[in-house]
């Protein structure tokens, strides 16, 4: 029953007090008395029906790492941001000890403040090469430690669980400068030449990560996800399963264009794993990167330092996610708003799925004219040869197939033999 109060002299006499064990209290004061007891029975009905939160004490005995786990183990999955896990699993260590009562805004202040101090010393842990931590990179973990908090509130029935990061503390000055580094005028084919400097099959996994996303704008987590099954070469388009914006978008993944370039290098990896191991064997469902995301990193920035690429005139060095800038004004002047958002999987993604397939049609003749001044399909009727980086690539309108120079049909053809097979099983 709630409690009731007479406030003498009050413009709002009437004061009723809900009180539950383990719930908030909640206190209003009315001009009519009535209106007060309608109120209190809302009160006391919405708690019945939706049953009584995790109390106070309760939090007081649960660790700020116990959310930070479940979310770790039920969220970050479901998400490609492999620095997520990072962001979490040192939150973890600076809140351990802490309840989810005792930990305050003031110990949110003071995480920010620390990573604002703190430096990065890139992939490697050299020091030579620390650098300060950006304010931005600040932001985006906020943001992330923001989520955690309201996720509890939200989903996992912690109702009087305040959230430290909300508010100003996610206001960070600087923390909305965006970069604008892209290629400048030779970059690109000085990257490319540097690559023929690089190890073993890197002299061809690198330029083909590095066309993947220049000439379609995908992203490095999407690359690194890509599996043999996802590339068809002969109709020249990308299967991507598993994007950043899922979460925010009507479907998972999506269906993007390979370009010719893109398209050529893909079809010559096949090739240059048979040279070096005697055969081409793989499954379906293998990696088409067989590497970690790091190894690459640093092959790219060996890559970047042969080609001797500097800083523009901002003083930023160019960077892998630059490219996909790149990608995005490239798109610019060619495609429509919708267009570029399908290709570049931008949340927005104007284009209803019912009008995908013919908008890809579209967008692989546009980035044909774009390269080759024709489109692929006039090249194979009128059988001109087609050069591809100083070699000759005999391009027919055979129905088996397009490009002959290299064993990107077979190679396909195997792929989706097996996976018709493992299906079959």
């Amino acid at each position: 029953m709630a409690g009731y109060q007479y406030l003498k002299g009050n413009p709002r006499p009437h004061r009723f007090i809900v009180k539950r064990k383990g719930h908030r209290t909640l206190t209003k004061a009315f001009v009519i008395k009535d209106d007060g007891e309608r109120w209190a029975r809302e009160q006391e009905r919405s708690i019945d029906l939706t049953g009584i939160p995790i109390g106070i004490d309760k939090l007081a005995d649960t660790p700020v790492e116990a959310i930070v786990d479940r979310y770790l183990n039920e969220i970050t999955p479901t998400k490609t941001n492999e620095s997520e896990t990072y962001t979490l699993e040192r939150f973890k260590v600076f809140a351990k000890g802490k309840s989810l009562a005792s930990f305050a805004r003031e110990d949110a202040y003071a995480y920010r403040a620390k990573r604002l101090r703190d430096t990065w010393r890139g992939p490697q842990g050299n020091w030579k090469t620390a650098k300060p931590i950006k304010a931005s990179t600040v932001k985006r973990e906020m943001v992330v430690l923001h989520h955690v908090f309201e996720t509890a509130r939200e989903q996992w029935g912690y109702d009087n669980l305040t959230n430290p990061f909300a508010g100003k503390v996610n206001r960070i000055k600087g923390s909305k400068r965006q970069r604008s580094r892209r290629l400048e005028e030779g970059e690109l084919e000085r990257l490319i030449e540097a690559c023929k400097k690089c190890l073993g099959l890197n002299r061809t996994y690198i330029p083909l990560a590095i066309y993947l996303t220049v000439e379609t704008g995908m992203r490095l987590d999407e690359i690194f996800n890509l599996t043999w099954e996802d590339l068809d070469v002969v109709n020249r388009r990308i299967e991507i399963r598993k994007s950043k914006t899922d979460h925010v978008s009507e479907y998972d993944g999506r269906t993007i264009v390979m370009s010719v370039r893109a398209m050529l290098h893909a079809s010559r990896l096949p090739h240059q794993l048979k040279a070096i191991h005697g055969e081409f064997s793989v499954q379906p469902s293998d990696a088409v990167f067989p590497m970690t995301k790091d190894a690459f990193e640093q092959a790219f920035d060996d890559v970047l330092t042969r080609a001797k690429i500097t800083a523009d005139k901002r003083g930023e060095r160019l960077q892998f996610r630059d490219l996909r800038r790149e990608a995005n004004s490239r798109f610019d002047q060619m495609l429509t708003v919708a267009e570029c958002e399908l290709m570049l999987g931008h949340k927005g993604n104007g284009t209803n799925a019912i009008y995908r397939t013919a908008a890809l049609k579209l967008i692989q003749d546009k980035l044909d004219e774009y390269h080759l001044g024709k489109t692929l399909a006039q090249v194979e009727a009128e059988r001109e040869p087609l050069t591809f980086e100083g070699q000759l690539v005999w391009v027919t309108n055979s129905p088996e197939g397009r490009v002959i120079s290299f064993p990107a049909i077979d190679a396909s053809n195997e792929i989706k033999t097996k996976r018709k097979a493992n299906a079959a099983e």
